[in-house]
């Protein structure tokens, strides 16, 4: 079991790391790609570029600096993280299990372009399957998305639905149609969503009508919001409400970084970072 586990290696992940090594206690990285830096072209407001760099070279300069520390990192996919007096992380390649964790895995951007979606939120859409799963018990629900993330929360929900259907709304899924088992599949693009006071049906691209009691979102891959519902953290504008500490309401666990809200910003992902790092030591320590 690892002493520390930090989800994400941006500029909070890094950070976070590179002040817990110092402190002697190496954490296992696990990260899933650049995420939104990917998208930053050139970053000129950051202290000590002497010139601009790209997103995706500063993410790089990251994981070179942790290499340089023998910071183990694995490129995984985070699926779900449970508590019950230790974490345990669920990923696409295996299991991991840590006394303490710092979530820094950023926010998702993407989310389903509909109209009608504040209108159904908590009405129909959700965004958990753990949470709100049991509220579906025996009806026909969806999942919408085309990855391992959709294909997990499609899991969940299998031993309480009558139905689950996984929608791709166009794309091809990333997972084998062999891990379906009872699950469908249905790829047809969604135009509207339609319900008199909550959802219970989505008009597909060729203006079919498809029923269903639930939708539950799982674009693209499980970032730190959407771990922090399924941990039961107190949640506002889709952001971890953290202590002045960085720390939450279970025990050693942490968040920093734009998961956090406040400035979307390198800067503050970096401070966020290093508060996380030596609070999640001193949270170990207090433990010997």
């Amino acid at each position: 079991m690892q002493q520390l586990v930090i989800a994400g290696a941006g500029p909070a992940g890094v950070s976070a790391a590179l002040y817990a090594v110092r402190m002697g206690f190496p954490p296992l990285v696990i990260h899933n790609g650049y995420g939104a830096l990917e998208k930053a072209e050139k970053i000129e407001n950051y202290y000590g570029l002497p010139s601009p760099v790209s997103g995706k070279e500063l993410y790089e300069n990251g994981l070179s600096q942790l290499a340089t520390l023998n910071v183990p990192v694995l490129k995984d996919e985070l699926l779900s993280i449970t508590y019950d007096g230790e974490y345990t992380i669920q990923a696409s390649e295996g299991s991991y299990h840590t006394q303490a964790l710092i979530l820094a895995t950023g926010t998702k951007r993407n989310t389903l372009s509909l109209k009608e979606l504040k209108k159904y939120e908590g009405n129909g859409i959700s965004y958990c399957a753990v949470c709100d799963g049991f509220f579906y018990r025996q009806k026909e629900v969806a999942v919408l998305g085309n990855g391992s993330y959709a294909l997990h929360e499609a899991k969940v929900l299998e031993p309480l639905a009558a139905k689950v259907t996984i929608l791709t709304n166009g794309k091809e899924p990333d997972f084998s149609l062999e891990e379906l088992g009872s699950i469908q599949l249905e790829k047809r693009k969604i135009i509207s969503a339609k319900g008199e006071n909550s959802l219970s049906q989505l008009q597909l691209e060729d203006h079919t009508l498809f029923p269903l009691d639930g939708l539950f979102v799982a674009l693209g891959t499980a970032d730190s919001t959407d771990i922090a519902r399924k941990l039961g953290l107190f949640m506002e504008d889709n952001h971890i409400l953290i202590e002045a500490d960085t720390s939450t309401p279970l025990p050693g666990l942490f968040a920093a970084g734009d998961c956090t809200g406040g400035m979307l910003q390198i800067a503050k992902a970096v401070y966020e970072g290093a508060l996380a790092g030596t609070r999640a030591v001193d949270y170990l320590k207090s433990k010997k």
